[in-house]
């Protein structure tokens, strides 16, 4: 007998050398996690999902931020328990939308801003660390534990996942649920037990209260019992399947959708536990408003808020993302363009331009492997297959939904898709190379070597990394703006540059982030439209040098974003770039 992808049983000897280098992964990744995290300041979203999360665990109601489930806020809101912090509406069910006492809640509370934000991270770097063993156990009993390690190591070595695990966000914690849910309906597909549907059931329920964007994998449940089908048409079979297997299958699907729908009923019925009914239709009335909905969307999607707030709640806050990136919600800059409208080219290049060499040749070598197999007449085994052709299905919807998108806001929307691609090419080159176990290792460790040195190279801006393609970090800059490169993390950076020169009485900050602009530099300046703009010096980040105008213009009206405009204007014109601060802020000395 031999393991999947040729492997003899595992010694306890191997057994411990492998959890040792898949502990030694995860170490590192949590250790570059943190080597950044502590000097990132708050991101654009990261105090207000707390404050989300706040206010559903510690008052009942879920006025704030529908347009993200809540698990992983009241992870966030959970961590933050320890600080004693006042909440949202001071412990009693909100009447109304408590978004007016955000300020009080961020700055005025028994925590400082950067201390709050601090705390609510600390479980997110552990969903990074969730995906790579998760990874790693997906990929495993498919293609060996060397294919595992590999698959663990490349994400948990990325710039791009290591960036995004640091801060309050669902991304991370999507690519983990949509590894999972494939990962399970693979296993489940050919089975006619119901232990493996009802486990498939409980991680989709999981994954539809993390993003909005796993509602995809509800098709993929539904349609899997076609799977065994499906596999024997490809392999040229005629022979039915074993009587009852087909309708076994079908019921554990449905029992996996109604489990999955239990889920979202009961974290949603937590969340809201203390709203009544009129208060969440006011809540979905008011958030499909602004998306902007029309009349008809609202009324039906409040009625049905009304008549089941768990359920109506769930799906009003999906049909509002759903609108962003049919209707789009303001201005996107993409290789020097603005437009409101998306371009559909832009999460394929930054696909390509953020994923990691060693990322790119798993790819290249996976479909030069599978084409081969598929030449061959090898097509995997009955478990191999499915996985394989789930997570490339998987990953090929979310990739042409994203392209029809008119919100690019951030290639962090992409990193399901690199979990996905990672997991199926680990696969594939873990059965294509199991005759040539010493190449195998050989590879895996050359390409997680690779991924380690993209990281390094990253250095304490992770976010901003680009691969040489685009150029590398100052090349990526003349491609992409917006979460890609500056999410307001290096505000703090900025505040001790400035001190240790002495200059922060004399620089006018132009940047935004997760709290105020002067948070961290209480000397330094910030624009006033009631002032012209005058030479000197100052600190701009790429936010505001590419969409400052449109993004100024939403928050702070007109006359905010013609000075912000005209600043821009006048330091390409005439400006002395004088310093580079962490990945995101250029300083500026403005001559007369």
């Amino acid at each position: 007998m031999t393991e999947a992808g040729g492997e003899r049983p595992a010694r306890p000897l191997r057994l411990l050398l492998e959890a040792l280098l898949l502990a030694g992964l995860v170490a590192l990744s949590l250790t570059a996690v943190h080597a950044h995290q502590k000097d990132d300041s708050p991101t654009s979203d990261e105090a207000i999902h707390l404050y989300s999360g706040a206010e559903a665990l510690e008052d009942g109601s879920g006025w704030l931020n529908p347009e993200h489930p809540p698990l992983l806020k009241l992870a966030g809101a959970w961590a933050l328990r320890p600080l004693g912090l006042r909440s949202p509406c001071g412990g009693t069910p909100c009447a109304t939308s408590p978004i007016g006492a955000y300020p009080r809640w961020l700055y005025g509370n028994a925590a400082p801003a950067h201390v709050l934000v601090a705390a609510g991270r600390r479980p997110f770097p552990l969903v990074l660390a969730l995906l790579a063993v998760a990874l790693h156990l997906a990929v495993r009993p498919l293609a060996g534990p060397a294919a595992g390690l590999l698959a663990a190591g490349l994400v948990a070595l990325d710039p791009t996942f290591v960036a995004h695990a640091a801060y309050v966000h669902t991304d991370v914690g999507a690519a983990l649920a949509f590894l999972a849910v494939v990962a399970l309906a693979a296993r489940a597909a050919f089975a006619a037990t119901l232990d493996r549907w009802l486990v498939l059931g409980l991680a989709l329920g999981l994954a539809l209260v993390t993003k909005f964007s796993t509602a995809l994998l509800v098709p993929l449940v539904a349609l899997l019992p076609l799977a065994p089908a499906l596999a024997r048409l490809g392999r040229g079979e005629a022979a039915p399947a074993a009587r009852g297997a087909p309708r076994d299958r079908v019921l554990g699907a449905l029992a996996a959708l109604g489990l999955a729908g239990l889920v979202v009923y009961g974290v949603y019925a937590f969340a809201l536990r203390s709203m009544p009914p009129e208060g969440v239709e006011a809540s979905v009335r008011g958030y499909l408003s602004g998306r902007p909905a029309r009349p008809d969307e609202i009324q039906r999607y409040a009625a049905f808020a009304r008549a089941v707030p768990p359920l109506g709640h769930y799906l009003a806050g999906a049909k509002g993302v759903a609108l962003l990136s049919e209707r789009g919600r303001g201005a996107n800059w993409f290789r020097g363009e603005v437009s409101e409208e998306g371009f559909p080219l832009y999460f394929p290049a930054a696909f390509l331009l953020k994923s990691t060499p060693a990322f790119l040749a798993l790819l290249l070598l996976a479909v030069s492997l599978g084409l081969a197999r598929l030449r061959g007449g090898c097509v995997g085994g009955p478990r191999v297959a499915p996985a394989v052709l789930l997570a490339l299905a998987v990953s090929a919807a979310l990739l042409v939904a994203s392209t029809r998108s008119a919100f690019n806001i951030g290639a962090r929307h992409l990193l399901p898709i690199w979990a996905l691609l990672v997991f199926a090419g680990a696969v594939v080159v873990g059965r294509g190379l199991a005759n040539r176990p010493r190449l195998r290792a050989a590879f895996a460790v050359v390409l997680v070597l690779s991924a380690g040195l993209s990281l390094r190279s990253a250095g304490a801006c992770p976010i901003a990394w680009f691969n040489l393609l685009a150029g590398g970090p100052e090349g990526g800059r003349r491609w992409f703006s917006d979460s890609n490169v500056d999410w307001g993390q290096d505000l703090y950076r900025l505040h001790l540059f400035l001190a240790e020169r002495g200059w922060e009485e004399e620089t006018t900050i132009v940047a935004f982030g997760g709290v105020a602009t002067n948070y961290y530099s209480r000397k330094a300046r910030v624009l006033d439209p009631s002032m012209p703009v005058r030479p000197g010096r100052y600190a701009v980040s790429h936010m505001m040098a590419t969409l400052g105008e449109p993004f100024v213009r939403e928050f702070e009206g007109e006359a905010a974003a013609r000075q912000v405009a005209e600043l821009v204007r006048a330091l390409k014109e005439r400006g002395r770039r004088i310093a580079f601060v962490g990945g995101s802020i250029t300083v500026w000395e403005l001559p007369s």
